[in-house]
């Protein structure tokens, strides 16, 4: 179902509460029989600051897209992977961006809550 060249976002699902939200976005260089080959950028959440950092180094991963570990969601073709980051909204909803324009709220709950200074 994936091609070459698809533009990818991999949620790492948390099978328990305190597990770490792991991401990686990328684009997909290979996929045979529900085994991607993926180019791109990991992000985790900063245990101190909630913030979502991004690791830096390009890395090239092989993930089994049908595991049921992963939830992965097809982006647009026009999304730059090497710009996509995370940010939060004034109303505390977690927004993955890039230069273009994309936009995408990754919040773990519908209900919106105000952020206080």
């Amino acid at each position: 179902m994936l091609e070459t060249g698809d533009k990818v976002l991999v949620v790492h699902r948390r099978l328990y509460e305190k597990d770490p939200i792991r991401i990686f976005t990328g684009k997909v260089l290979e996929y045979e029989n529900g085994i991607a080959k993926i180019a791109g950028y990991t992000f985790v959440k900063d245990m101190f600051t909630g913030a979502m950092e991004e690791k830096r180094e390009l890395r090239t991963k092989l993930l089994s897209v049908v595991s049921g570990t992963l939830i992965v969601y097809q982006l647009p073709s026009t999304v730059v992977p090497e710009s996509l980051k995370f940010s939060l909204t004034q109303d505390g909803e977690l927004v993955l961006t890039d230069e273009q324009g994309f936009s995408m709220d990754m919040s773990e709950t519908v209900h919106k809550h105000e952020l206080h200074s």
